[in-house]
C-alpha cells in the first residue's frame, strides 16, 4: 500500500517538474498557460468526470452503495461547513481558494488509486460510488465560491458549468447501462486519460511563475492542518460509533484526508482567485500526505 501511494506521489510531482521546466524554458507562455487551464477546465475534465462514471449499476447493490452515498454526503456537509466558517475573517483572494480547498478533497485524482492500493478492487467500487456527491459539490457549492461576488447569475453559471453537464451525463449513461461504440469509448477515455498529466503540468508551469515569498504562513499551517488532520479525525470519530462496514468507514476517512485538488489551483487562475497561494497549498499538503495517509491507514486498522 505505502509503495503504490508513492509511487502515484512521485509520478504526480514529475509531472509538475515537467511543467515547471516548460513554462522556465519559455516553451509556453503566460498567455499559453492561461488557455490550457481553459483547455482543461472545459475540455479535459469534463470528459474524466463522465468516464468516472463508467461502473456498472446493479439494482442488489443498491443498498450498500445507498450506505457509502450516505457516508459521502455526511462528510461533504462536515467539509462544507467548515469551508464556509473558518475563513470569514479573511478578505483577501485568498479566501476562495481556502473555502474550496477545505470543502474539496483530491478524492478524484488521488483518493481511487490509494484506496485501490489499500483495499483492492472492492475499495475502489465503493471509492467511486463516495465520489459521485463529492463531484456535486464540487462543481456547484465549490464552483460558487469563486462566482461569488456574481450573485446575478451564479445559479446558471454553476447548473450549466461543463463539468455539471459532465455529472448528468454521466449518471445517465451510468443508470441507463448503454455502452458506446467502441471508438467513441476510446476516445472519451484518450482524453479523459490526458486530464492528471495536463492538470498537474500546469501546476508545475504555476510555481514557475509563483514568487513563494511569504506564502508558507500561519494561515497556511493552519490549512495544512484543517485538510490533512482535523477533517479525516471528525469523520474517524464520528464514524467509530456507526453501525459502517470497516471497509466503508477506511474509503470515507481516508479520501476525507486527500491534500488540496489540483483544481484549487485552476479555479484559482480561471476565477481570479489566489492563484499563487493555491499552487502552494497543493505542493505543502501533497509532500505532507506522504506521511499523514499511511498514519491514517494503520489508524484504520
Amino acid at each position: 500500500m505505502f509503495e503504490n501511494m508513492v509511487n502515484m506521489q512521485l509520478m504526480m510531482f514529475s509531472f509538475v517538474a515537467v511543467g515547471y521546466l516548460i513554462r522556465r524554458k519559455g516553451i509556453v507562455s503566460t498567455r499559453g498557460r492561461q488557455d490550457m487551464v481553459d483547455l482543461c477546465i472545459y475540455v479535459t475534465l469534463p470528459f474524466n468526470i463522465f468516464c468516472a462514471f463508467q461502473m456498472e449499476f446493479e439494482w442488489n447493490m443498491l443498498l450498500a452503495w445507498g450506505e457509502i452515498l450516505l457516508l459521502s454526503v455526511g462528510y461533504n456537509v462536515i467539509s462544507v461547513l467548515l469551508g464556509k466558517t473558518l475563513y470569514k475573517k479573511e478578505k483577501t483572494k485568498r479566501r476562495p481558494t481556502l473555502e474550496y480547498g477545505t470543502i474539496v478533497s483530491n478524492g478524484g485524482f488521488l483518493g481511487n488509486p490509494v484506496v485501490e492500493g489499500i483495499y483492492g478492487s472492492s475499495g475502489l467500487l465503493y471509492a467511486s460510488v463516495f465520489m459521485l456527491p463529492v463531484r456535486i459539490v464540487m462543481w456547484s457549492i465549490g464552483t460558487a465560491c469563486f462566482m461569488g461576488s456574481k450573485k446575478e447569475n451564479l445559479l446558471k453559471k454553476v447548473l450549466t458549468h461543463p463539468c455539471i453537464v459532465a455529472i448528468y451525463l454521466g449518471m445517465l449513461y451510468m443508470i441507463s447501462g448503454l455502452e458506446l461504440p467502441r471508438f467513441l469509448d476510446s476516445t472519451f477515455n484518450g482524453i479523459s486519460g490526458c486530464n492528471m498529466p495536463l492538470s498537474m503540468m500546469l501546476v508545475g508551469m504555476m510555481l514557475a511563475e509563483m514568487n513563494p515569498k511569504g506564502l508558507i504562513d500561519k494561515q497556511m499551517i493552519f490549512y495544512t492542518s484543517m485538510r490533512l488532520v482535523w477533517i479525516p479525525a471528525i469523520v474517524f470519530v464520528i464514524t467509530a460509533f456507526l453501525p459502517v462496514a470497516p471497509l466503508m468507514r477506511g474509503v470515507t476517512v481516508i479520501i476525507a484526508g486527500m491534500p488540496a485538488p489540483v483544481t484549487t489551483a485552476l479555479l484559482s487562475s480561471k476565477y481570479d482567485g489566489d492563484e499563487d497561494y493555491a499552487t502552494a497549498m497543493i505542493f505543502v499538503t501533497t509532500i505532507l500526505s506522504l506521511v499523514t495517509l499511511p498514519l491514517w491507514s494503520l489508524l484504520l486498522g
